[in-house]
């Protein structure tokens, strides 16, 4: 039975179902809830038949001397913090009754637009509550305004989470139900924060998308009686193409195996790879680019082991002469015109004359100052390759005139270093024009 009664504010309390669920998904803790209850609140003040009621009455079920709040929570929490005393309410004294209203309200929640609009979050536990009370799926989906079929994924979604569903949105759900049957996908769904979701779930689609192409891929490819090289398989075989699977069709993989003939592919992550067994020819041919890539590392090894031992013999050299600067008169001059490179902008703001006469001391520095190929740069130098990102401003100028004044008192370069040596006078060749 409804009847309509004045009913004192203190017996009125939110409604919760068994499990101690509020019938209201709203988010009562937020400013815009606090905002709009205020505004609620103003304008029940100016109810000229009911001072301090709202002109809507809020839906109560009566359990003995307790009423329970059915639909009107924001406008009960209104009347509070104005202070209402008493107000009118539509009063159910049945059971049914009173989840009829239930279902009634849940609709309301999300249907009526004289209300403060819900968040994603709060349209989307009162879209749950109404599926939690059974409501065909259409029934849901013309209150929400919403689609049907995304009604029934949500549907599906907060199947698969259970409680976890409650604070999720609409959105949340139908992407958690896209992926339920993989249990680890829906996981990572489910546990990650709200603000992270859907980058969660952008990378987990993008996968879904990477494997099911895949599979169609491989479909192709074993319908035109292609195997896949199995991981045991050592066969000698050779690439005949490649194909990145996101951007390649059936078709295009039609193409590509009519040009390459494969017998057999592979995957490798985001590639399909055509295979083919080699020709004696090929093999031959493979066989001798490995010997003279073999050979190549051996020498480029032999090169760096050279030029250790001459970077080496430079220092046992000038070491052995330092004490006695005549004898290597050239190689001195040259180190401390270096040293005095590496401090001029000091003398020059000192504004002092210094004595920079070639002493051992000078020589010292300046062979510290004095760039030298470290090995890596000697191995290409010694292969008459300059690199760029190696050789690069004063510094072979500099090196180059250390070493021709070592020449000059007697120094003699070995192998290696004169490759060297000859390289970087071609670069500065080149350089200078």
């Amino acid at each position: 039975m409804q009847e309509l009664v004045n009913v004192d504010i203190e017996d009125v309390y939110p409604y919760e179902d068994a499990e101690g669920n509020s019938l209201n998904p709203r988010d009562f803790t937020t400013p815009e809830s606090a905002e709009y209850i205020a505004q609620l609140g103003e304008q029940f003040r100016f109810n000229k038949l009911n001072p301090g009621q709202p002109r809507v009455k809020p839906i109560l079920y009566r359990d003995g001397g307790i009423y329970w709040i059915i639909d009107g929570e924001c406008r009960y929490r209104a009347m509070r913090a104005i202070g209402t005393k008493r107000f009118l309410a539509e009063v159910y004294d049945d059971l049914a009754d009173a989840e009829t209203a239930r279902s009634e309200a849940a609709k309301a929640m999300v249907e009526t637009d004289c209300k403060l609009q819900l968040t994603a979050a709060e349209m989307s536990r009162g879209v749950q509550q109404m599926l939690a009370l059974d409501l065909p799926d259409e029934e849901v989906a013309a209150v929400a305004r919403i689609e049907p079929e995304k009604v029934r994924r949500a549907r599906r979604g907060a199947a698969k989470v259970e409680d976890a569903a409650y604070d999720m949105t609409l959105d949340r759900l139908m992407a958690i139900a896209e992926f339920e049957g993989d249990p680890e996908a829906v996981a990572k769904l489910r546990d990650c924060p709200q603000k992270d979701w859907r980058r969660v779930y952008e990378g987990l689609a993008s996968e879904k998308a990477h494997r099911e192409r895949a599979d169609e891929l491989e479909r192709v490819l074993a319908a035109a009686g292609v195997p896949r090289v199995a991981e045991d398989d050592e066969t000698e075989r050779r690439c005949a193409g490649n194909l990145w699977i996101d951007s390649t069709t059936p078709e295009r993989l039609a193409i590509a195996m009519a040009n390459a003939k494969p017998t057999a592919y592979d995957i490798d992550g985001s590639w399909v790879e055509l295979l083919r067994e080699e020709s004696d020819e090929e093999r031959a041919m493979g066989e001798r680019k490995r010997e003279e890539a073999a050979e190549a590392e051996r020498a480029r090894q032999r090169a760096g082991e050279l030029w250790e031992v001459e970077r080496a013999g430079m220092l046992e050299w000038l070491s052995g002469r330092i004490g006695d600067l005549k004898t290597m008169r050239r190689t001195a001059v040259a180190l401390s015109d270096r040293a005095m490179e590496s401090v001029e902008g000091v003398l020059a703001e000192m504004g002092a004359e210094v004595d920079m006469s070639p002493t051992a001391a000078l020589c010292v520095i300046g062979w510290a100052a004095t760039w030298r190929p470290d090995r890596m740069c000697a191995v290409a130098l010694a292969q008459g390759h300059a690199n760029a990102y190696q050789v690069y401003g004063d510094n072979p100028a500099r090196y180059i005139a250390l070493a021709d004044a070592m020449e000059a008192d007697g120094y003699e370069f070995g192998e290696v270093g004169q490759a060297v040596n000859e390289t970087l006078r071609k670069h500065l060749e080149e350089k200078n024009g």
